[in-house]
Order: structure tokens, then C-alpha cells, then sequence
């Protein structure tokens, strides 16, 4: 029989074909359910007390260019007073980054031009800490009107217009982030995370360039 013929058995078709096809990857997510997601989301910056202060070893890696390896520390003793700083391996600073909850204000080190740091402009990024991210939590507070999803592998997401957010799929701490600033957008990732006290590893990406940092013992 030609399709042409019967679209009843053209309707057939496409129906067992939309039966047999992927289910979707994620189902948002309303009522009881979508505010669990939420206060599990929201709850996880509390878990970060401040004063923060924690070193780290890592690998950057640019685009075009060699991997280089470096040290950096953040000193925060609130989301509004965070400074990082990001060293060569000799101990020598290359780069500082100064939160005061509103910019992040961009300076060069001693030996920034050894490393071929240049210099950046200030980012309006708004209420982020950085405090908060490189210890496993969100950057940004929850909005209220953030989209919960849920995905196949039962990881809880949380979206709004500055941060989506992804649970481990036991949903027992925050297992990536990206974050949207002007001009940009950083993926953080938290590769081999078991539990919700600070990540050892964390992975930044932005603008093709990727920055792998480890957590020293304290």
C-alpha cells in the first residue's frame, strides 16, 4: 500500500516512530518536586562559611598554546571581600582578581609579563563569589524564578538568567555550574566529586581556554 493512499497509516507510522525515538533528556520540573530542587540549590551556599582561604596547583591550558602550570589561592573574607591570585610556579604573582560583590577588578603581577598576561578589562559581574565556587557551591544566589529540571540520569538542574546549576544524579552536591558574564560564559566542572565538602579538582572553561586546579591539603 503507498502512503499516498491511506494518511491514516502515514499517522500510524510517525506514531511509532515518536514511541520508538529517545525520550527527552530532561523534564522541567513543578510543584513539590521543583521546590525540593530549589532548596537543595539554595541550600547549598550555606554550606560555605566563611572566612575562606585555600590554595590550589594547576595547569592552564590556552588556546594555541602549551599547557603552563601555576599556583593560585583565594583569600575571602566575605562574598563581598575575595581576592584570587593566580602565581607562576616560582611563587611569583601573575595575576589578581578583586570581588567586591558587585565587579571583578583585573590587576597585573610582577610577573605577568613573563607569563604574557597583558591585562583585562574590569567585569560588572555582578553578586558572584568566587569563594563559593572554587569550594563546590553556587556562584550566584538562587532566584526565586529559576527553572528546575530533571534529567534521565536523575541529576536536578537549575537555570536563570546568570547560572545553571547541575546536582550529582544522587543529588547530593553540586556537580558543575556555567555561569554567564558579560561577554562570556564559564563552564566549572567538578570531575571525580563524591561528597558535598570542597571539590580536590575543579575545572574551568572560557573562551576555549581550560584551567585545571587542584585543591592543596590544608
Amino acid at each position: 500500500m503507498r502512503f499516498g493512499e491511506s494518511p491514516r497509516a502515514v499517522a500510524l507510522l510517525l506514531a511509532v516512530l515518536a514511541l520508538c525515538g529517545c525520550a527527552p533528556s530532561r523534564v522541567l520540573l513543578a510543584g513539590p518536586e521543583g521546590d525540593r530542587a530549589e532548596r537543595f540549590f539554595s541550600g547549598l551556599s550555606d554550606l560555605v562559611v566563611f572566612p575562606v582561604k585555600a590554595s590550589f596547583s594547576g595547569i592552564a591550558d590556552p588556546v594555541a598554546r602549551s599547557p603552563v602550570p601555576f599556583v593560585a589561592g583565594v583569600n575571602a573574607s566575605s562574598p563581598e571581600a575575595e581576592t584570587l591570585g593566580l602565581y607562576d610556579p616560582l611563587g611569583r604573582g601573575v595575576a589578581f582578581l578583586a570581588n567586591d560583590g558587585r565587579r571583578l577588578a583585573i590587576s597585573r603581577g610582577p610577573a605577568a609579563d613573563l607569563a604574557g598576561f597583558r591585562g583585562a578589562a574590569p567585569l560588572d559581574a555582578g553578586p558572584v563569589s568566587l569563594a563559593r565556587i572554587l569550594s563546590g557551591a553556587p556562584g550566584y544566589a538562587v532566584a526565586a524564578a529559576a527553572e528546575a529540571a530533571r534529567h534521565e540520569d536523575g541529576a536536578w538542574s537549575l537555570s536563570d538568567g546568570r547560572q545553571t546549576l547541575r546536582s550529582d544524579p544522587g543529588r547530593r552536591f553540586l556537580a558543575g555550574a556555567e555561569y554567564r558574564v558579560p561577554g562570556m560564559r564559564v563552564t566549572v566542572d567538578y570531575p571525580g566529586r563524591e561528597s558535598a565538602d570542597p571539590p580536590e579538582r575543579i575545572v574551568l572553561s572560557v573562551r576555549g581556554a581550560k584551567f585545571t586546579l587542584r585543591r592543596d591539603p590544608e
